[in-house]
C-alpha cells in the first residue's frame, strides 16, 4: 500500500471521490503507524539486547541503521508536507523551508 500511495502522491494524483483522505494524508497515517509501532520498538528492544548481552558491534551497527532509517522516515514526511503545493498555497508562513523551482 504504500508504494501505491507514493506513486499517486508522486503522479499529483488527487482525492477520489467518496473516498476519505486524500492520498497524502494516507501515506502519512501509514509512515506515522510503521513508526509508532515498528521501528521505535524496534529499536528499544535491540538496545535492551545489547544492555543485556553485550557489547557487540553488530548490534550497535543494527541499532544505528535503525534509528537512521526511522529518522528518515519522518524527514521524509515533513518533505512531503513541505513540498505540497495546495499546504504551501494554504499557509505560506509555515510550508516552504524546501525551496521550490
Amino acid at each position: 500500500k504504500p508504494a501505491v500511495d507514493a506513486y499517486n502522491i508522486a503522479k499529483g494524483k488527487k482525492q477520489e471521490q467518496g473516498s476519505l483522505l486524500d492520498p497524502l494524508a494516507e501515506l502519512t497515517i501509514i509512515k506515522a503507524i510503521e513508526i509508532f509501532a515498528e521501528s521505535i520498538p524496534g529499536v528499544v528492544i535491540q538496545l535492551m539486547a545489547i544492555i543485556t548481552g553485550g557489547d557487540d558491534v553488530a548490534a550497535w551497527v543494527s541499532v544505528v541503521v535503525s534509528a537512521l532509517t526511522t529518522g528518515y522516515g519522518g524527514a521524509v514526511i515533513s518533505y512531503d508536507y513541505d513540498t505540497d503545493p495546495v499546504k504551501r498555497e494554504f499557509t505560506p508562513d509555515f510550508y516552504g523551508y524546501v525551496p521550490s523551482n
